[in-house]
């Protein structure tokens, strides 16, 4: 397998955790950059060959599933999808008693 399909693997299973399609296009284009310029500097600097630099690159970033994991969680937390839900069922109820008073005043 080509350095360029690990790389691509790599950043599919980190990606494959993110939902959001514009979240997920950044971090993409993020992640490749950090792991280009990391193969170029252990290229140029250490004198790895190509393939050892993406290695030595990929294994620096850690677990993709875990990177993705909490990429994820950096995103959309746990506390924020809970109080913005509390906020929908807040909307909800005031909705809803603003549609029971006009309907008794109405009727």
């Amino acid at each position: 397998m080509s350095s360029d399909e690990r790389i691509a693997r790599y950043l599919n299973q980190v990606c494959r955790h993110l939902f959001w399609p514009p979240y997920r296009a950044r971090v993409r284009r993020e992640l490749t950059d950090h792991i280009l310029s990391r193969v170029e500097y252990l290229e140029n600097d250490r004198g790895d060959t190509h393939e050892q630099a993406v290695t030595t690159a990929l294994l620096g970033m850690g677990d993709p599933d875990d990177l993705g994991e909490k990429l994820r969680y950096a995103r959309f937390p746990i506390s924020y999808l809970f109080c913005l839900l509390l906020t929908f069922l807040v909307w909800a109820a005031i909705a809803g008693c603003l549609a029971y008073l006009l309907s008794y005043f109405l009727f």
